[in-house]
């Protein structure tokens, strides 16, 4: 079928996708710019991160393209974490669209955030689930690192609802990989409740590839009447 799976091949390891992100860094922003104001990407990003309040962890944070859209009326400080060392040294850079909003900036493995648990109001990632080595692991940190009435809030690309542009996705999947670092074919929803995390606003856009997900660390308990 159109939409099958890509012929098995091996994939790059965490070190070599980590090369390729950090080789991209300096000219990331540069890079994605236009294509992100082109398809509505900026907008969403927007969104979204005004979304955002209390303590926030971003994961896989980047070269910080979301820090000039925190509301610094809500948000009381920001933590990033991202495990290539030159897209920090990006975002290190930017620290004056975050302001006054504190910044802090960790090299760290999303599978394995160096935090207590129940530490975050917010946890936000954008474009990060495609690029994990276990996304399911990295999305169970965020839930065990959010405090309990707080919300997870993702901004992926990953597998299509039309089988024409999922055949697409899969028959390109490792020249992509290997050119930017990321799978954009995965189930994002799926891989998002399979950690354990409730969705509860699921919006698409692009033939169904974008992902405008907020989660809820649990389901709401409902009331008996």
């Amino acid at each position: 079928m159109l939409s099958s799976p890509p012929v098995a091949k091996p994939c790059p390891s965490e070190r070599t996708r980590r090369d390729i992100f950090d080789g991209l860094a300096k000219k990331w922003d540069s890079t994605v710019r236009f294509d992100e104001f082109k398809s509505g990407i900026g907008r969403c990003r927007r969104r979204l991160i005004q979304r955002a309040e209390g303590d926030v962890l971003e994961v896989a944070i980047g070269s910080g393209r979301n820090f000039s859209y925190y509301n610094s009326a809500k948000v009381r400080s920001v933590t990033g974490v991202d495990f290539s060392r030159a897209m920090l040294e990006v975002a290190d850079g930017k620290r004056a669209e975050l302001q006054p909003i504190p910044l802090k900036l960790k090299l760290a493995h999303s599978q394995r955030l160096d935090f207590q648990d129940g530490a975050f109001d917010t946890v936000v990632d954008t474009f990060g689930i495609c690029s994990f080595e276990e996304p399911v692991e990295a999305l169970r940190e965020m839930r065990r690192v959010l405090k309990d009435d707080g919300q997870v809030l993702l901004l992926e690309h990953g597998a299509s609802n039309w089988e024409m542009v999922q055949g697409l996705l899969n028959r390109s999947i490792h020249g992509h990989v290997e050119k930017y670092g990321c799978y954009p074919n995965r189930k994002i929803a799926a891989l998002v409740r399979e950690a354990g995390l409730h969705i509860v606003l699921d919006e698409r856009k692009h033939f169904g590839t974008t992902y405008v997900l907020v989660c809820r660390k649990s389901a709401p308990v409902l009331e008996e009447e």
